[in-house]
């Protein structure tokens, strides 16, 4: 026997009025708890999480959302997404109050998170990002001597 709580997705939706609305929203639980909450049509579905939980659970949506969103990703149905290299298509960076710096990032789908630094920490985080980006030293020296081959030469010819 299923219930909507239990039955495969496929079954749960067709059991629902064409048209109802499929809501979420994440409430705290307690000192060590959370409950995410799917409302669906005039009922509400409470699921108990720990924080590691939740934190496996958000990372794994975002990722799945970035994913399905991304045209040029040809994933099969039913392929477990848990974590990806974000594409970020926007930020803005600032600060939260005086001193306090902040980075947000726009991401698939219109998902934004935003990430607050303290000085030091937004100073070494700028400048990895900003060392990553450039072309290592050493290829730079490797293209500007980089010898180019010898035009080939007919077997009579002199140099």
């Amino acid at each position: 026997m299923t219930s909507p709580e239990t039955a495969p997705a496929e079954t749960a939706a067709s059991d629902a009025a064409p048209g109802a609305d499929l809501r979420f929203s994440v409430v705290t639980a307690g000192r060590d708890g959370l409950e995410l909450v799917v409302a669906f049509g005039p009922r509400d579905y409470a699921v108990r999480l720990t924080p590691a939980e939740a934190a496996e659970l958000g990372l794994a949506l975002l990722a799945t959302a970035s994913v399905a969103a991304d045209a040029a990703q040809d994933v099969p149905a039913g392929t477990r997404v848990e974590n990806c290299f974000f594409p970020v298509l926007g930020w803005t960076a600032g600060e939260v109050t005086p001193g306090v710096p902040a980075l947000a990032l726009r991401l698939a789908e219109g998902a934004e998170i935003a990430f607050q630094f303290d000085r030091a920490g937004a100073c070494a985080c700028g400048r990895d990002l900003a060392r990553s980006g450039r072309v290592p030293f050493r290829e730079r020296l490797r293209r500007v001597f980089r010898r180019r081959p010898a035009p080939p030469t007919s077997p009579g010819a002199r140099n």
